[in-house]
C-alpha cells in the first residue's frame, strides 16, 4: 500500500482498478479483502464493482 496519502475524493467513487491503483495495490488484493469484510464495494448497474472514495480512505488509513 502506498505510503503517501492517496489522492482520493471521499465523494468519488471508482472502479476497482483506479482503487486498486490509487492504493497502490493489485486488484486481486481488493477482492481479498473483499472477501473477508474488510472493503465494502457498491455496484453501479452491471459494469462491476466500484468503490466509495470515502471508504477506500478508510481502509488507508488503518494500514
Amino acid at each position: 500500500m502506498t505510503a503517501e496519502r492517496p489522492d482520493i475524493s471521499p465523494q468519488g467513487v471508482y472502479s476497482q482498478a483506479e482503487a486498486a491503483r490509487l492504493l497502490g495495490v493489485e486488484r486481486h488484493t481488493l477482492a481479498r479483502w473483499e472477501k473477508i469484510g474488510l472493503e465494502p464495494f457498491t455496484r453501479k448497474g452491471v459494469r462491476g464493482k466500484f468503490y466509495k472514495g470515502k471508504d477506500l480512505l478508510q481502509r488507508w488509513n488503518v494500514r
